[in-house]
């Protein structure tokens, strides 16, 4: 029964910032939900999916050619989270539906803004208290959903770029309401990529000499499948004076967080060595442009212009495994006629930071946006997708001494709560953070 296994969180956290939280995770291997600011500890809201990814099984050998373990499971955490960041007023001056603009970036935050060809007015920072109301559950034999809101009201404007005029007034109403659903289902023919995993030593600690594919091995294990959808609601925004239809509009500035946890003993070793990065699974983002498939990571920098989006999704994976797919409705409601919705990318931005007890937490952050026509109501709904191969049965296992050794210097396995105290070290860049609870 699915309701044995996945367990539902709710409560404070120290993750992201700080809040408060609801959450669904299977185990260590899998957890999905939301954190938001609270009136103690304000906050945006972040859509969230830690999960372990299976890079494969590993068939590991020393420099002399000889095994010393067999199907040696090869898995990272990844942490992936969408962040609803602010909400931008301009003026669409060539009518393509973008916010033509960039971003100032600093340490791995967002700055400053420079228009480019669109006048930018103001925004609203969704980094605020938000109201939840009671969360509805409904569950089956194999299924379990959540639906809540949380909504903030009265929001100030701060002008943004060069924008002199009023900011008076307030934003009454912002409002997201969550579809949050899970299903677990038993997979007996998952095909896993099957590596040989070299290892050397160096002043008796182990390193990473080399990595290379082999054949898949077919195993059995669990599926957890999640998707949160979202409706959004933007009501009674003061747009500034002469800011008119039909170039009036608003952007929802979207900042996407993926990372992969390594634990403070493998830092010299796997990190320098880059082995994830040698297997492809660093990550990267894929989306569809007009002028054909693009990706972005950590080293794509910022665009010169903003890039369209053809197609409504943004997918986050590696080579050979998926994070998580970002959705979105191409069309919105606004006062009560269909608007299209224009998706946009400003690039893909490397940090590396190293958090409490020395765990680093590698990976890179893409700024991107969904625009919509301005509107005394705007209604839209994004939903994130995530699924986890968990609890892998293997065909065979040998441990041995020197295999448990091994373990350390060529798994990248953290347990999640060490993972998450990496995290918040780095978005809040707090020297002393209290620990998280499971979630």
């Amino acid at each position: 029964m699915i309701n044995e296994q996945l367990e539902e969180s709710v409560g404070p956290t120290a993750a992201l910032g700080g809040g408060d939280s609801v959450f669904v995770r299977f185990g260590a291997d899998a957890a999905f939900g939301v954190v938001y600011g609270t009136e103690a500890n304000p906050n945006h809201i972040y859509v969230v999916a830690i999960k372990a990814r299976y890079l494969g099984v590993g068939q590991v050998y020393d420099q002399l050619g000889n095994r010393l373990q067999e199907n040696r499971p090869i898995k990272i955490y990844t942490l992936y989270a969408m962040r609803l960041d602010n909400l931008v007023e301009f003026e669409d001056q060539d009518g393509n539906g973008l916010a033509d603009y960039q971003r100032g970036v600093s340490d791995g935050n967002f700055t400053t803004y420079t228009p480019l060809a669109d006048n930018l007015y103001k925004r609203v920072r969704l980094d605020t208290a938000w109201n939840r109301n009671a969360i509805e559950r409904s569950n089956g034999t194999e299924w379990r959903s959540w639906t809540f809101s949380l909504e903030a009201t009265n929001l100030s404007y701060e002008a943004v770029a060069n924008y002199t005029g009023s900011v008076a007034g307030v934003l009454p109403l912002v409002r997201f309401t969550f579809h949050l659903n899970a299903s677990l289902e038993q997979v007996d023919d998952v095909n896993v990529t099957n590596w040989r995993i070299t290892v050397g030593q160096v002043a008796g600690r182990y390193f990473v000499a080399d990595a290379s594919r082999l054949g898949n091995l077919t195993v059995s294990g669990k599926v957890v499948r999640y998707d949160l959808k979202w409706d959004q609601l933007i009501q009674g925004w003061t747009f500034a004076q002469g800011n008119a239809p039909p170039r009036q509009r608003l952007l929802l500035e979207l900042g996407a967080i993926v990372g992969n946890f390594i634990p403070a003993a493998l830092f010299d070793a796997w990190l320098n060595i880059r082995a994830v990065a040698r297997i492809g699974e660093a990550g990267t983002v894929s989306y569809d442009t007009p002028t054909g498939a693009e990706t972005a990571n950590d080293t794509t920098g910022q665009y010169g212009r903003p890039v369209p989006l053809r197609s409504p999704y943004l997918d986050f994976g590696g080579n050979w495994t998926r994070i998580g797919r970002f959705l979105w409705v191409a069309d919105s409601t606004v006062d009560g006629a269909t608007e299209p919705v224009y998706g946009q990318v400003l690039g893909g931005f490397r940090f590396v930071a190293v958090g409490e007890a020395g765990n680093a937490f590698a990976g890179f952050l893409l700024l991107a946006g969904l625009t919509f026509a301005g509107g005394s109501r705007i209604e839209h709904d994004p939903s994130v997708v995530a699924d986890v191969q968990a609890d892998l049965r293997l065909p065979s296992e040998l441990p041995t001494d020197a295999a448990r050794a091994l373990l350390v210097a060529t798994v990248v396995v953290v347990v999640l709560v060490v993972a998450l105290l990496g995290v918040v070290w780095f978005l809040t860049r707090r020297k002393r953070a209290p620990p998280p609870p499971k979630a």
